[in-house]
C-alpha cells in the first residue's frame, strides 16, 4: 500500500488546507474480535476508533480504516446479523479509478453499478458467521467475474448476542491499488431486498438496486482520518418546503428537492382531525405526485386529500424522500379547518373586449368542472335583479389543479354599466361564488396620456402615462428604424416598459430604444390599465440624436486557448452577451458553419475596466467548442441583448466581425462532454429566520458571485466575489443589506454566478 495525500477543501475565498495541518490521527484494529468502542472514545488503543464510524443506514453503523498492508472495514446494528436465515454483507472496490472500466453488476444478480466508479474486486460474507468470498473483474480477458474461492480468515461474523461484523482485507488482495472507491450494502439471505446500503444515498428495496455512490479514498496515507472521505457523486441534501394547505378541499401539499420528477421521490402527510399534533405515529396519506419544476435544482411537488369531515380542525406535517435517498420534514405543522367548499378565484375582466373570467380549484381540465358567469347591463345586482342573465364559462386552460374559464358578454351596448359575479362546481361538485360584485362600463379603452420622446438623454428614452394606474397597468412600446409603420410592419420590435412612477391618476412607463444615430424611429404604445382595459396609441415619430446602443467593448481573443470575450454596458441583472464564431474563415454574420452561443456567457463585472471601455462593463467569455487546429482563422463577433424585467432591455446591438489565429491545436472537445462547473447548489434552510447558507460544489477552479436582489429586482446585497478552487462551499447569508441594515420578510432571489454558469434560487425570509 502506498501512502499518498489527500486534500480538504473549505468554502472560504482561495482557502486550501491540506489534512495534515489539523493533526488528525486513527489506529488500527489489531485483530478482528466484535469489539466497537464505545462512547467516549480513547484514542491511541485497538479497538475502531469515532473519525472511522463513516456512515449509518438503518441503525447500523459503517466503519473503515488502513494501514500499510491492510484494510478494515467494520458494520455494527441490526444488519451485522450473519447467522443461517439473516443478512448477508458485501462490499466491491473500484480499483482502477478509470471511467467504464469494471463491473456494470455483481455477479449475483442483486445490484448493478453505473458512473465513474466500477468495481474490479468484490467480497460476499455470507451464511456462516466468519465465513467470506471474493471474486475479481477479468477486465482485460473474458469481462467477467473470476471466483477466488472461500475463506474466514481475518473475520468476525456477527450473531444474535453480539451484532457487529467485520473484515481485514489484505492489500494484495485488492490489486495493490494506490487509490481506492468502495461500496457495501446487506441483503437478505435470499437476495430478495436489498436492506442497507454505505453510502445510504444509494437505494434499497427489492432487488436488483443500482449502486452510483462510492466513498472514494484517494492517496491513501498516514494522518487521513476516513471520516473526511468524499462521497461522490456528491449526496447532497434534501430541502421540503413550499408547504400549503386548502381547506376547501382538505387539501395538503408541498414540495420536495432535488427532486427527479416522481422516478424515485416520494412523501407521506401525517394528520390528526383533533388539533393535536401529529407524528409518525398518526394517521398518514401517502403523496400523490402533481408536478415537477425542473432545473439546477428539481423540485417535485405532492398532494394529498386528508379525510376529515367539515368543520373538523385538521393538522399535519409531511416528510419527503428526495431523489438522493436523503429526508427532511416540514418545517412546523400546518392547521386548518375543513371547509366542504371550493374555491373559486383569480378573476377578472375586460371592458374594451367584454370579457370576464375566474378559476375553479380543483379542476380536471373542464370536464365536469365549470364556472357560470350571471349578470346584468342596467348596473343592477346580479344576485338579485330580475334582468340577470348567466353564461356558462368556456374553458380557456389550465393551471396547476386550477381549471380558468371565460365568458364574452356580447348583448351590452358600448357605454352600458356591466355588473356580474362567478360560481362554479369543483371535480369533487363542491361549490363556490366570488365574494364580490364586479363592474365596468361596456367599451372603455385604456386612456394613453403625454407621449413623447427624448432622442438624445444617453440613449433614445420613450415615455407615456396610462390610466388607470395600479397593479396590472403597464406599456409595450412598439419601434422601426426603416420608416415602415409598426403596426403592420415584419421589421417591428418590441419591449416591455420599465415603470417610472404613479400619480393620483396615471401610471408612467418607459422604454430605452434601439436606434443608430440619425435613424427616424416610428413607434407607438399599447397600453392597458390596472383594469384591464387596453388600448393602442397613434403612431409616434422621433430622429435618433444619439447612438442608442449598449456598448460593446474589450472584444479579445485569446488565441492558445480559443476563448473569445467581450465586455458590456450598461450591465446588471438580466444583460447578456452572446457570441456567433466560425473556425474555418468565413464570416460567422453570414456563414452557415456559424456556432452561436446566446446565453450563460457571464465572467465577471468590472469597474474599471480600461481598454475601450469608459465605463462599468460585465464582462462575457465563451471558450469554443469542437476541433480546431493551430493556424484556424477564427472568425467572430459578440451581440448584446437584456431580459425582460431589465430596465434597458429594448436595447440590443452587435460589435464588428473579429478575426485572430488558433496558436493551439484543441481536438476531442465536445460541449455534450464538458462536465457542469456547478453540481449542487442550493440554499438550506428555506424560508429561514436568521441566516441561510448557500451550498455548492465546483468541477473546476471558478469566480464565483451571489448577489441578493429583492422582488422588484433591486440588488439589496452582494454575498461573495472572489475565486474558488474545486470542492463543496458554503456561504451563509444573514438576511441583511449591504449596509448592515436587517431587510423585512418576504421573496428574495440570490442571482449565483461560476465562470458561464447562472442560476437564480429563491429564498424566503421571514421575521
Amino acid at each position: 500500500m502506498r501512502y499518498l495525500k489527500q486534500v480538504v477543501v473549505l468554502s472560504l475565498c482561495l482557502l486550501v488546507i491540506p489534512a495534515w495541518v489539523f493533526g488528525l490521527t486513527y489506529t488500527t484494529p489489531s485483530t478482528t474480535d466484535g469489539i466497537v468502542e464505545s462512547d467516549p472514545p480513547v484514542l491511541g488503543g485497538t479497538t475502531w476508533e469515532s473519525d472511522e464510524l463513516i456512515d449509518n443506514d438503518t441503525d447500523t453503523d459503517f466503519y473503515f480504516t488502513w494501514d500499510d498492508t491492510t484494510f478494515f472495514f467494520a458494520i455494527a446494528g441490526s444488519l451485522a446479523l450473519h447467522s443461517d436465515g439473516a443478512f448477508d454483507f458485501f462490499i466491491a472496490f473500484d480499483t482502477d479509478q478509470i471511467a467504464g472500466s469494471g463491473a456494470t453488476s455483481d455477479g449475483y444478480g442483486h445490484v448493478t453499478f453505473t458512473g465513474d466508479y466500477l468495481p474490479e474486486v468484490i467480497y460476499y460474507m455470507g451464511g456462516q458467521a466468519g465465513w467470506h468470498e471474493s471474486s475479481e473483474w477479468d477486465t482485460a480477458g473474458s469481462g467477467s467475474w473470476t471466483w477466488r474461492g472461500w475463506t474466514n480468515e481475518c473475520t468476525y461474523g456477527g450473531w444474535i448476542e453480539n451484532r457487529v461484523t467485520e473484515i481485514c482485507i489484505p492489500d494484495s488482495l485488492i490489486q495493490y491499488a494506490e487509490s481506492l472507491a468502495v461500496v457495501a450494502w446487506v441483503s437478505t439471505e435470499d437476495n430478495s431486498q436489498i436492506v442497507g446500503t454505505f453510502p445510504h444515498a444509494n437505494p434499497i428495496g427489492s432487488a436488483t438496486q443500482e449502486m452510483a455512490h462510492f466513498f472514494v479514498a484517494k492517496n491513501l496515507g498516514p494522518g487521513i482520518s476516513p471520516v473526511m472521505l468524499p462521497v461522490m457523486p456528491p449526496i447532497g441534501d434534501a430541502v421540503f418546503d413550499n408547504e400549503q394547505s386548502f381547506e376547501f378541499t382538505c387539501t395538503a401539499m408541498a414540495d420536495i428537492t432535488p427532486g427527479n420528477c416522481d422516478n424515485t421521490t416520494s412523501m407521506t402527510f401525517y394528520y390528526t382531525t383533533d388539533g393535536s399534533t401529529p407524528d409518525e405515529t398518526d394517521a398518514f396519506v401517502v403523496g400523490t405526485y402533481d408536478d415537477c419544476r425542473p432545473g439546477a435544482d428539481t423540485s417535485d411537488t405532492f398532494y394529498a386529500v386528508i379525510p376529515a369531515a367539515d368543520d373538523a380542525l385538521v393538522t399535519w406535517i409531511a416528510k419527503g424522500t428526495a431523489k438522493n435517498g436523503f429526508t427532511d420534514w416540514s418545517d412546523t405543522t400546518f392547521t386548518f379547518t375543513q371547509g366542504g367548499t371550493a374555491w373559486v378565484g383569480n378573476e377578472g375582466s375586460s371592458p374594451t373586449t367584454c370579457t370576464a373570467w375566474a378559476e375553479i380549484y380543483v379542476g380536471d381540465g373542464g370536464v365536469t368542472s365549470y364556472v357560470k358567469f350571471p349578470y346584468t347591463k342596467d348596473g343592477s345586482d346580479p344576485r338579485v335583479s330580475a334582468t340577470v342573465d348567466t353564461l356558462d364559462g368556456t374553458f380557456d386552460t389550465q393551471f396547476g389543479n386550477n381549471d380558468k374559464f371565460f365568458a364574452v358578454f356580447i348583448e351590452p351596448l358600448d357605454g352600458d354599466t356591466v355588473k356580474w359575479y362567478a360560481f362554479g362546481e369543483d371535480v369533487n361538485s363542491n361549490y363556490d361564488e366570488t365574494d364580490t360584485i364586479y363592474f365596468f362600463v361596456q367599451g372603455d379603452t385604456a386612456d394613453i396620456l403625454n407621449l413623447n420622446c427624448d432622442p438624445d438623454s444617453d440613449y433614445v428614452l420613450v415615455t407615456g402615462e396610462v390610466e388607470p394606474p395600479g397593479y396590472g397597468a403597464g406599456m409595450d412600446f412598439y419601434w422601426t428604424l426603416d420608416g415602415t409603420d409598426p403596426k403592420i410592419s415584419g421589421t417591428t420590435y418590441m419591449t416591455k416598459g420599465f415603470h417610472i412612477e404613479d400619480t393620483d391618476s396615471t401610471g408612467k412607463f418607459g422604454a430605452w430604444l434601439a436606434a443608430d444615430l440619425g435613424n427616424t424611429i416610428n413607434w407607438y404604445v399599447h397600453a392597458y390599465g390596472s383594469d384591464n382595459a387596453y388600448s393602442d396609441s397613434p403612431n409616434q415619430q422621433c430622429v435618433a440624436e444619439v447612438e442608442s446602443r449598449p456598448t460593446i467593448c474589450n472584444l479579445t481573443c485569446v488565441p492558445d486557448s480559443a476563448i473569445i470575450r467581450a465586455s458590456l454596458s450598461p450591465r446588471g441583472f438580466g444583460s447578456e452577451v452572446g457570441f456567433k464564431a466560425t473556425v474555418d474563415g468565413s464570416d460567422p454574420k453570414t456563414s452557415g458553419t456559424a456556432a452561436e452561443f446566446p446565453v450563460d456567457n457571464y465572467l465577471r463585472e468590472e469597474e474599471t475596466p480600461g481598454g475601450d471601455c469608459g465605463v462599468p462593463v460585465a464582462v462575457f467569455q465563451v471558450a469554443l467548442p469542437g476541433s480546431i487546429q493551430a493556424g484556424d482563422t477564427i472568425k467572430w463577433y459578440a451581440y448584446a441583448y437584456y431580459r425582460e424585467g431589465n430596465e434597458y432591455n429594448g436595447l440590443f446591438g452587435e460589435s464588428d466581425t473579429q478575426s485572430c489565429v488558433a496558436e493551439t491545436t484543441l481536438t476531442g472537445i465536445d460541449p455534450g462532454d464538458v462536465r457542469p462547473l456547478v453540481t449542487r447548489l442550493n440554499n438550506v434552510p428555506n424560508p429561514f429566520s436568521g441566516s441561510t447558507d448557500i451550498k455548492f460544489e465546483l468541477s473546476a477552479k471558478a469566480r464565483v458571485s451571489i448577489l441578493v436582489y429583492d422582488v422588484n429586482g433591486r440588488t439589496v446585497d452582494s454575498v461573495i466575489e472572489c475565486v474558488l478552487p474545486v470542492g463543496q462551499h458554503s456561504v451563509a447569508w444573514n438576511g441583511r443589506s449591504e449596509t448592515g441594515e436587517a431587510l423585512p420578510s418576504g421573496i428574495y432571489f440570490f442571482r449565483f454566478r461560476a465562470g458561464s454558469f447562472e442560476v437564480n434560487k429563491k429564498a424566503i425570509l421571514i421575521r
